[in-house]
């Protein structure tokens, strides 16, 4: 049986700690589950696939840079609330296109949009959740990411673990 798998630019450094403390503040469980990232695919279909294209563009992939921003929600707070990402150079973009024939298909007729999840629908109460958009409506942290890996990771419960990590493409950081 294949565990589930999915594709992720890992978050770093100072930003990556200050993302957690308001992920591990307001959807702990979550943060304890998984690292702070930006999701790619979210449900990969094929994983011997995966390895060669995630291989193919990192490696024609330089380092780049985004920002996060305002915060948001899908809907009610209990759905799930969120960073924004600006992708000013299209990096994202680019690797999402690349990788997009991944992503099962439930997830393909999605459309895609690059953020940080801070909390998540399936691991806080609705009353947390409220008591957290009311704390983050209006945040907008314009926080500075270099993003310069992807990582395939799998569910192994409880908690999602990197399986490859491939660095990016060697270069200057766009920024």
């Amino acid at each position: 049986m294949l565990l589930r798998r999915a594709i992720v630019l890992p978050i770093s450094g100072a930003v990556r700690d200050r993302v957690d403390r308001i992920r591990t503040r307001w959807d702990p469980v979550m943060c304890e589950r998984i690292g702070s990232h930006v999701t790619l695919v979210h449900d990969v279909t094929d994983h011997a696939r995966a390895t060669d294209l995630v291989a193919a563009a990192a490696a024609s992939t330089a380092p780049f840079a985004v920002r996060l921003g305002r915060a948001d929600r899908w809907g009610p707070s209990a759905w799930g609330i969120y960073l924004h990402v600006d992708d000013p150079h299209g990096g994202i973009t680019s690797l999402h296109q690349q990788l997009a024939s991944l992503e099962e298909p439930r997830w393909a007729r999605a459309t895609f949009r690059a953020h940080v999840t801070l909390v998540h629908g399936r691991t806080v109460e609705t009353v947390a959740a409220e008591q957290a958009w009311a704390e983050l409506d209006g945040f907008d942290p314009a926080w500075d990411v270099e993003i310069r890996a992807i990582d395939v990771i799998e569910l192994r419960e409880p908690a999602w673990r990197t399986v490859e990590r491939f660095e990016l493409a060697f270069g200057t950081v766009r920024s």
